[in-house]
């Protein structure tokens, strides 16, 4: 009987530049094809409807020149569907390449979230008037300058560790939750509907719709659900980010009550950001692209985005961070409370205070009272919109891209070797 052996192949760097994609395909050889040539039959997965399917090249293919080959094999290549990957198998394959690729992403990235968020607290500080009569030269040495300051102030990584317990899984259950959501919602969502809307002989648009319906409905689940887990470590680590760890003194009893009360709040100001980065990269890129024009469109697109969304990430960042007392209050509680009380701060007040609660928690309510802020209007709501904009667009937007391929290339090694 034939040894069979299989071997993971993945595309290479330069093609990898060239298409924007990667492929891992699990190519076959046994005793009677010991080295592995373009005519070995191969199994990769189909990320569509997420099947195994093996293809079948012909045999005359490897005498062909290397540059006529991929056109020959698409023409004469035969597929074999070999399973549909159940959706347990897909959920663990992408809660891995999730939580790892977030791994590298976090470490990479944290110290520039941390300079953005004492940058973005500093401004949110700082008095409307001064803030409305700079202009976008002066806001980029401000910005310039403070973010220095902030570097050479040090401990960029403080907050990293609750971050990472909790961010790096969270990720996980949210690339495991969007994949096997956005196959059930596929399934569910009738192309007929999209067919109405567009008549004529339009399937191929239908169908377009149809995947980007799902991919946004999908989002929207797993962003639940990662917020679920991830809100706990936003809330320690933002505040250990801004005030330090001997400034903070977290009320650890209610730190779980705390969490599920910001949750619909966290909910309300990370979606907006989310959804309309999908819908803007489905609409604008092509899948064809090189990888450099790809990372251009990402980034631009991501900028844009940051900017629309400023006045979400100004009310969460509100909401999340305690108030600061005014002069008064401080004195008055100098004389009613204990030190050790003065330097507890809550992030949301007790049930006893229902109507407090209730408006630090909500956010319309939230931006309104920022917008009433001196005399800046509706141009508080974009403080930090610079810092943002720089941040999730050129400090972090340039590495998604590199971060889909990696997180599609370990999912696919793992449906085919682990699972195989």
């Amino acid at each position: 009987p034939k040894s069979k052996k299989t071997e993971l192949q993945a595309t290479n760097v330069k093609q990898i530049a060239t298409e924007n994609k990667i492929d891992i395909e699990l190519v076959c050889k046994d005793d009677q094809r010991p080295l592995l040539d373009s005519s070995a039959p191969v199994v990769k997965i189909d990320r569509n409807t997420f099947q195994k399917i093996k293809i079948y090249q012909p045999p005359f293919l490897q005498y062909l020149p290397s540059s006529v080959q991929p056109l020959i094999s698409r023409q004469f290549q035969s597929l074999k569907v070999l399973k549909s990957i159940p959706n347990d198998q897909l959920f663990y394959a992408s809660v891995f390449a999730g939580s790892l690729t977030e791994i590298i992403r976090t470490g990479l990235l944290y110290p520039l979230s941390t300079i953005k968020s004492r940058v973005q607290a500093r401004s949110s500080r700082s008095t409307a008037i001064k803030r409305n009569k700079r202009s976008l030269p002066r806001k980029l040495k401000v910005t310039w300058l403070t973010a220095l300051h902030e570097t050479r102030r040090g401990d960029l990584y403080a907050g990293i560790t609750p971050s990472l317990l909790v961010a790096v899984p969270a990720s996980g259950v949210y690339s495991g939750m969007k994949e096997v959501s956005r196959r059930a919602f596929s399934m569910a969502i009738q192309i007929q509907v999209f067919q109405n809307l567009f008549p004529g002989d339009n399937d191929g648009v239908a169908a377009s719709y149809g995947a980007l319906a799902a991919s946004l409905l999908a989002a929207f689940v797993a962003d639940i659900a990662a917020l679920a887990i991830r809100t706990p470590a936003d809330v320690l680590a933002l505040r250990l980010q801004v005030f330090g760890d001997k400034n903070v003194k977290s009320d650890f009893g209610d730190w779980a009550k705390d969490s599920v009360a910001l949750l619909p709040a966290m909910i309300l100001t990370d979606i907006p950001f989310l959804l309309s980065r999908i819908f803007l990269n489905a609409a604008i890129t092509t899948g064809g692209e090189n990888l450099g024009k790809y990372e251009f469109e990402t980034i631009a697109i991501a900028c844009l985005c940051a900017f629309l969304t400023t006045p979400f990430d100004v009310a969460r960042t509100r909401i999340l961070l305690p108030t600061l007392p005014s002069e008064e209050e401080e004195e008055e509680s100098i004389i009613l409370q204990s030190k050790e009380e003065r330097t507890r701060r809550r992030l949301v007040a007790s049930s006893k205070y229902r109507e407090e609660r209730r408006q630090k928690l909500s956010v319309p309510i939230t931006m309104k009272r920022i917008a009433a802020e001196g005399n800046g209007g509706v141009q508080n709501l974009y403080a930090g919109w610079l810092e943002r904009t720089i941040f999730l667009g050129v400090g972090r937007a340039w590495l998604d891209p590199l971060r889909v391929i990696g997180y599609l290339g370990i999912r696919d090694a793992l449906l085919l070797k682990l699972f195989d």
